[in-house]
Parts: structure tokens; sequence; C-alpha cells
């Protein structure tokens, strides 16, 4: 649903469009004079998140992980923002809940409108992106809960479900680093770019969303080596249960082998055949195959007892 909602404070307006259209992105040509080819990406996807640097404005476009509970996916969820000396403009599909909170925040309270607005459009668009930034951390949260909770089960004889759970955490922290990768040279140069629209110092601030990509980068770079070490490890461990069963069943068809050998023998059609023509020849025939057997089986035995 298409959805376009306005504020107005101190000679700044932040301008919020959820899911714009044709008529959206027109308004904002005439309004604002954008570049034709920065309109054209509002309505499309756009893969990795960028920076135009205009004269007059930064054309943001910022890509952040959504969590979907019903299907334990995750996705990114995409952002387009213009900052210019007297206003903010953000578009997006609704998606993002610190920015919906935010804006709803402005909108209500003039206590927020005075602390968020009053020191121009910088310190607005940085107070959104680190809104979005701390976002990031319960997902990485969730994502180092369900590390802990596969190491704990490495082990375990659980191996299909164990395989299924290892291969969904591997490709969060995949959708999650392929993210927030393009996402770092953007907000190291927004550092720079960002200093014209700043009404004040405010450098220590971008300083810190700057420190927080580089802390979500730094733990994504462990889970993936967590990740990897717990799949080579449960595929290290299926792999020796692989090896001990093969052990059995080779150490079986050793034990029986005499037996198909003698019976395999005796079942010929053949006249001459020993114990053939004796009443009991049936039992007879079952203790000479039955014997080499026992033998096997009782050396074997003897031997895992260490008795040998």
């Amino acid at each position: 649903m298409n959805l376009v909602r306005k504020i107005e404070f101190d000679n700044l307006t932040w301008l919020n469009i959820i899911n714009p259209t044709k008529a959206d992105i027109e308004f904002l040509r005439q309004q604002y004079g954008f570049h034709p080819l920065v309109l054209e990406d509002c309505l499309s996807d756009v893969q990795r998140s960028k920076m135009d640097d205009y004269e007059e404005y930064l054309f943001l476009v910022l890509h952040f992980p959504r969590y979907h509970k019903d299907t334990l996916r995750l996705s990114s969820s995409e952002v387009d923002i213009f900052v210019g000396q007297r206003y903010l403009i953000t578009l997006h599909a609704g998606e993002l809940k610190p920015l919906e909170r935010f804006f709803t925040a402005c909108e209500q309270h003039p206590v927020e409108r005075l602390t968020y607005m009053s020191k121009g459009s910088g310190f607005l668009l940085y107070e959104i992106i680190s809104r979005l930034f701390d976002y990031c951390f319960p997902i990485l949260d969730k994502i180092g809960f369900n590390l802990d909770s596969i190491e704990r089960l490495v082990f375990s004889n659980r191996s299909q479900k164990l395989v299924e759970d290892i291969s969904r955490t591997q490709l969060e922290i995949i959708n999650y680093r392929r993210m927030i990768k393009p996402l770092r040279p953007v907000i190291m140069a927004l550092e720079r770019k960002n200093n014209k629209f700043l009404t004040e110092n405010l450098e220590v601030y971008f300083d810190d969303i700057t420190d927080q990509i580089e802390k979500i980068w730094n733990m994504l770079e462990n889970f993936k080596e967590v990740v990897e070490s717990i799949r080579a490890t449960h595929e290290s461990s299926i792999s020796n249960r692989i090896n001990n069963l093969m052990k059995i069943f080779t150490v079986i068809s050793v034990i029986i082998q005499p037996m198909l050998l003698v019976s395999g023998l005796f079942s010929m059609n053949l006249k001459g055949i020993p114990f053939s023509d004796m009443p009991n020849s049936f039992w007879i025939i079952i203790g000479v195959s039955s014997m080499p057997t026992l033998i096997i089986a009782t050396a074997l035995f003897m031997k895992r007892r260490e008795w040998l």
C-alpha cells in the first residue's frame, strides 16, 4: 500500500514514502529536481548499497537484514534516502520497523522532533542509520544462539535435522554478509561526504556508525569460521560412524564366509560328496560349516577383550 507522510520542523522537512509510485517519483522530480537516473533507482530493486554525491544532495541506497519468523529466512530490505540541506526523504517498502517507529515518534511527539530534527538533515540521517544498525544486532544474536545450539548437538545422532540446521544457519550468514559487505564502503564514504549537511561538528557520531558496522562485520566473520568448523566436524563425525559400520559389516561377512563356503560346496548336485549318504548328514554338515565360524568369532571376541 502506498503511503506518503511528512514532518516539517525548524526549516527541515522529512518526507517518508512507503511503496513509492510513479506519481510520487514525478512529484520528487518536479519539486526537488533530482537526477532521472537516481529516480529510476527508486522504482527498481538495486542489488548493492551505494551512494551518489551530487552538488546539492546525497542519494543513498542502503540494504538491511530482515528476519522472517514464519519461514525462518533472512532477506534484504532496501531503503533509498535523499539528503539535502533542508530536507530528508526516505523511500522504502515499510518493512524496517525501526525506521517506521522513529518516524512515528517524531511525528507524534514534539520533544522527539526537537531532539532529532533541530540539528539539521545530517544529524537526522545519522539517527536513522544508527537505529537501523541497532536493529541488526538482535538478528546477529539469534544466529549466535543457533550456532551454540548446533555446536552442542554436533556429536548427536540427529544427523538429518542437524544438517538442515547447519545449512540454514550458514545460508543466513552468507546472506547477511552479502548485505553488509557493500554497505561498509558506503558508510565510510558517508562519514566524509555528509559534513556539508551538518550544522555543527558531529563527526564523532558517524564514527560511531562506522564502529557499529565494523563490529557487525567482525561478528559475521567469526560466525562464518564457526559454522564452517561445525560443518567440517559434523561431516567428520558422520564419516567415522560410516567407517565403524563398514568395520562391523566386514567382521560379519568374515564370520559367515566359512558357512557360505561349506554350504556352497555341499549344495552341489554331485556324487561322492562327503557325509551325503549318512543318516545324520544334515547335522554333520551344519557342524562342519559352523566350526570355522565359531573359531573366528571366538578369536575376534578374545582379541576385543584383549585376552590374546
